[in-house]
């Protein structure tokens, strides 16, 4: 019973850490895009 618990809680923990890496991912794939065209803005403002 106990090594059954204990891999329950290790699935739960690797579906936290696979949602937490994906949605980190995601920001970064979000911000990089963001930031390129915040600095052409200034870029080409200067």
């Amino acid at each position: 019973m106990t090594v059954y618990d204990w891999t329950g809680q290790r699935a739960r923990r690797r579906r936290m850490m696979r949602a937490a890496s994906v949605a980190i991912v995601l920001i970064i794939l979000m911000a990089i895009p963001a930031i390129l065209l915040h600095y052409n803005l200034i870029q080409l403002s200067y």
